[in-house]
């Protein structure tokens, strides 16, 4: 049995996963993206908890 392949099916084949590579690692980058950002805003969001915690204590103090 002898298997052939002519030069359109190598090229259309290379370029599927030329495709698929690139789709596999942009979307793997904006991920990486999306994970940074949250992880800056969580980080600020427990700044400004924290910060609101003590405002909080400090008026508390005042009150009394």
């Amino acid at each position: 049995m002898k298997f052939t392949l002519d030069i359109k099916t190598i090229l259309t084949v290379g370029g599927i996963i030329a495709l698929l590579g690139g789709f596999y690692y942009s979307t793997q980058y904006r991920l990486t993206s999306l994970e940074d950002k949250i992880e800056s805003v969580d980080r600020k969001m427990d700044i400004q908890t924290g910060e609101l915690t003590q405002i909080k204590k400090q008026l508390r103090k005042k009150a009394n």
